[in-house]
Formats: C-alpha cells, structure tokens, sequence
C-alpha cells in the first residue's frame, strides 16, 4: 500500500525484542516519539536501510504477532497544523519555494478554494489523512494526541498532561524508560515559528467567521473520526 504521502524518514519504528511497532502519521508528535523510541534502541524501518522497504513497513502493519501503536489526533486540528507547517515555513525547507503570506491569506478567504479542499483535503505528506497510514493493519491500538478547541481557542489544550501519562504508560509496557510523565508543554506548538502562526491563526479565523468550513472539514475527513471507534485504544 504505497499510494499515499507515507514518511520517507521513518515510517516504522520497531522494538528490540520485536513485539511492538509504531506506525509514524506525520504531525501527531512525531519527531518527539522517534526520538524517545530511538533512545529506547527501537530500530528505524526506512530506505536507507533496505531497499524493499515498502514490502517490509506493510508486512509489519498485516502481521498480527507484532502489537502496532499510533498516535491519533482530532483530525480537523491536525490539518490546521499540518496546512500551517507546510505552506507557513516552507520557504525555509525550500529556497525555490516562495509563498507570499498574503496571497495565500487572499486564497484561504475564498469560498471556492475551501470547496476544494473538501474534496481533496491533502495536500502534504502534513496533511495526508490519517486511515491511510495504518491502512488494513492488524493488531492496532492508538493513544489520543491533546485536543484544542479549534474556534475559540485554537492554542488551549483541555488536558496538557494526559497525552504524556499515557505515552509514558505505553513506554514502560514496552519495557521502556521515559521522564516526561509531568510534562504540560506542547510539543512543536504553533507559535515556535512566525509565520506558521499566522497561517495558523488566519485558518482559525476563517474558521471562526464561517462555522460551516468546520462542518465540511469534518465531512471531509470523516474517515479519520472512524479510526477513534473502529481502533482499539491503548489502556495500562
């Protein structure tokens, strides 16, 4: 299953023992996953590695011995996220790419461009949908990212600790160590970079201004809500 926009850095992570994979979803924390998995010796599945990579991230997600996790996110809060990341500091990543805030400021108010989206939402390996990454995998279980209010208070988080108790509870059923369980921060919020924000901040404000943008992203994305019923979620 490879026609979609999969992580080219690490798209599975493996434990030592073998038992455990994570399936990496872009812009559901995980850069900061890797890196405590990594600290964890767990092994990263990815192209530099093996040539038949690809073969061997979809044998891990169909074998039923191995136990997968993900990390889950409200899916209309991860498109905001991902939509601001990409097109917000971008020209960073890429000097050939130069995207005038203004411009896209003109496109995001305009009612057309948002009818497109809601045929097609992605756009970037950011904002590519979350089924598509576990796709038919077997024996899978999530833990849910934070939640914002993505209207009112697009930055507030209704329980900054919960996301890391429960990370910290899946590390240490893996036999893992961690030493984040009283974190409250979030992880690569939306102001760690101006001009995401401001993409950001004008997606909530258009948002704000015409609540059936946010009914349509969730038809959009309906599939994504399905994974929070048809996964299992992950419980110590």
């Amino acid at each position: 299953m490879v026609d979609f926009l999969r992580p080219k850095n690490y798209p599975i992570m493996v434990s030592p023992n073998l038992k455990h994979a994570w399936v990496n979803i872009p812009k559901n924390c995980s850069s900061f996953i890797q890196k405590i998995l990594y600290d964890n010796d767990w092994t990263i599945v990815q192209p530099e590695y093996a040539e038949n990579y690809i073969d061997l991230v979809d044998s891990i997600l169909s074998s039923k011995s191995v136990e997968k996790i993900v990390i889950l996110r409200d899916p209309v809060q991860r498109w905001i996220s991902g939509f601001a990341e990409t097109f917000g500091i971008q020209e960073y990543r890429d000097s050939n790419v130069k995207i005038n805030l203004n411009d896209l400021f003109n496109l995001l108010s305009n009612d057309a461009w948002w009818k497109i989206v809601y045929q097609n939402p992605v756009m970037c390996h950011h904002t590519e949908v979350q089924h598509r990454f576990i796709w038919n995998a077997k024996n899978v279980k999530y833990i849910k990212m934070q939640d914002k209010n993505p209207i009112d208070q697009g930055h507030v988080v209704t329980n900054p600790n919960k996301f890391f108790v429960e990370l910290t509870n899946y590390i240490s059923y893996t036999g893992g160590t961690s030493d984040f369980q009283n974190w409250k921060e979030l992880i690569n919020p939306a102001h760690s970079d101006k001009n995401k924000l401001l993409v950001y901040n004008k997606i909530l404000e258009c948002i704000k201004n015409n609540k059936n943008i946010l009914d349509e992203l969730k038809n959009a994305l309906y599939e994504d809500y399905n994974l929070f019923y048809n996964l299992e979620k992950f419980k110590r």
